[in-house]
């Protein structure tokens, strides 16, 4: 069963390879770009593996046990990014595997993290493939698998499947099936992504610009087809079109459905939605006041104020999209995109608003908001049972109590959180990375947002930082978007152990 779905898995990606391909031949009769034998070469290879594997497995009648899932969820993002990085490797684009695997793995998990500086010159094909890497990855390839070909796992514990793949506190069941919970969610964000391109068609993005940003910005992903990203345009409009799609990007697609049927009050009740629009009111308010008062402050010098946004409508802007680009964890850059240059009273705020993210069931990476909240919740539960010792309190989300199980969860994941940036600061360190920049490198890969500070920042990319670094970054990104507990159980006896 194994070895058909990662054959499966791999037909699918040949599929996306045909599809860049013809991209590819069209501008290579419209311009004579180079790059469409890469891609037909790349397919070729997978397509012939995939079809292998999948021969080897049809006649199985094994069912994919819970420990199968994380196996199989794991290793298709490693399979995927190794035959994704062939045709940077083919063309030119980069000129060794690590730099490759790093692009295509961020590529794929949505982080945006690049080690590209001449991004306006490589071909349409190229730019496609970054572009739809990203969309694929968005609500997880395996995800996809469950929407489309459903029989491929049939018998499975297909719940356990999609929970691998799904960062979050719980999988939502919107339909009988987790099948057709999966279609539902990608009917969704193939709407979304129609109506994001029309919008940005619509402002000064040719078609190709406006499809490759929509791709990127449903799966908050960040890619951009220019080196500048959004900022390219010097478009108010595309930088307001990009704030309203990528706000809606880091919701919890599940609201789209209730919306759809009318389930205002499912709406109205949940809780996580509260608490991300506010954080996005409440850092934008921030950040509108620090800008507003940073003259007053002696630590800004005159070469960070200049830096800054000088008029009320860019302020505002520039805020918003910040603000919002981080919660969602999209990572793209408008006008004024450089927060290592507004001085080091905006980048604490920055790094808190990385961390989180956006709501659990959206295409955002991060903790997750709704973790959060539990967090909170169970830290005033303590201070409660403090004072009252002969009360007891429980955890209610949207009007749910949450199972001390799910308490627990949380707080292991964030004591694994911790373990994880520790020792990936000390290894960063020993690879020649100063702290601060191992430090945001680690939680900007971490949370699939993409520039991180210093030489990593908004105005560098990850080229000249160590290999050794690449590579563990590259884990931490995997290690990111399928969540700690996915990929860690992995290398536990006790997981392999168990029957």
């Amino acid at each position: 069963m194994k070895s058909k779905l990662f054959g499966v898995l791999l037909l699918i990606e040949t599929s996306a390879l045909l599809l860049t391909a013809a991209v590819a031949w069209h501008y290579h009769g419209v311009s004579g770009e180079t790059d469409v034998r890469c891609f037909l070469l790349t397919a070729g290879l997978t397509g012939a593996i995939g079809l292998l594997l999948y021969n080897i497995g049809r006649n199985s009648h094994e069912s994919l046990q819970i420990k199968d899932s994380f196996l199989v969820v794991a290793l298709s993002w490693v399979l995927f990014s190794a035959f994704g990085m062939l045709p940077f490797l083919m063309y030119g684009t980069v000129d060794n595997v690590t730099d490759a695997f790093f692009e295509t793995m961020s590529g794929f998990s949505t982080t945006g993290a690049t080690v590209l500086d001449n991004i306006d010159s490589q071909p349409h094909g190229i730019l496609f493939w970054r572009a739809l890497m990203q969309w694929l990855g968005g609500l997880g390839i395996v995800v996809f698998t469950l929407a489309f070909i459903p029989s491929v796992a049939k018998g499975s514990k297909k719940m356990s499947l999609f929970a691998a793949e799904a960062p979050g506190l719980s999988v939502e069941k919107l339909a009988p099936t987790m099948g057709a919970t999966s279609r539902v969610l990608w009917i969704i964000y193939i709407v979304l992504t129609l109506l994001c391109a029309i919008c940005y068609h619509l402002g000064p993005m040719n078609r190709f610009d406006a499809v490759c940003h929509a791709l990127t910005t449903i799966a908050t992903g960040g890619f951009s087809t220019h080196q500048a990203s959004i900022g390219y345009f010097h478009s108010s409009y595309i930088e307001y079109v990009c704030i309203f799609f990528m706000l809606l990007s880091g919701i919890n697609f599940a609201m789209y459905y209730f919306l759809f049927h009318r389930r205002f009050d499912v709406i109205r009740r949940n809780e996580e939605l509260r608490w991300y629009l506010l954080a996005i009111l409440g850092f934008t308010v921030l950040f509108l006041a620090r800008f507003y008062f940073a003259p007053r402050f002696s630590i800004i010098t005159e070469e960070q104020l200049a830096s800054h946004p000088q008029t009320e409508p860019d302020r505002i802007r520039t805020s918003l999209f910040h603000v919002v680009a981080l919660l969602s964890n999209t990572g793209f850059q408008g006008s004024n995109y450089d927060y290592d240059l507004w001085g080091r009273l905006f980048l604490i705020p920055t790094v808190v608003m990385m961390i989180v993210g956006g709501c659990a069931g959206s295409t955002s990476g991060g903790i997750k908001m709704v973790r959060v909240i539990v967090l909170f919740k169970y830290f005033r539960k303590t201070v409660n049972e403090l004072i009252h010792s002969s009360s007891m309190y429980t955890i209610k989300i949207s009007g749910q109590m949450v199972e001390e199980l799910s308490v627990k969860r949380v707080l292991s994941f964030f004591s694994l959180f911790i373990l994880v940036f520790m020792v990936n600061i000390v290894a960063l360190s020993a690879a020649g990375m100063s702290f601060e920049e191992g430090a945001i490198s680690f939680l900007t890969c971490f949370s699939n947002y993409g520039p991180g500070s210093g030489i990593t920042g908004p105005s560098g990319n990850f080229e000249n930082i160590p290999n050794f670094a690449k590579w563990l970054l590259s884990f931490d990104m995997m290690v990111g978007r399928l969540e700690i507990f996915t990929i860690l159980l992995l290398f536990t006896r006790s997981f392999w152990q168990t029957k």
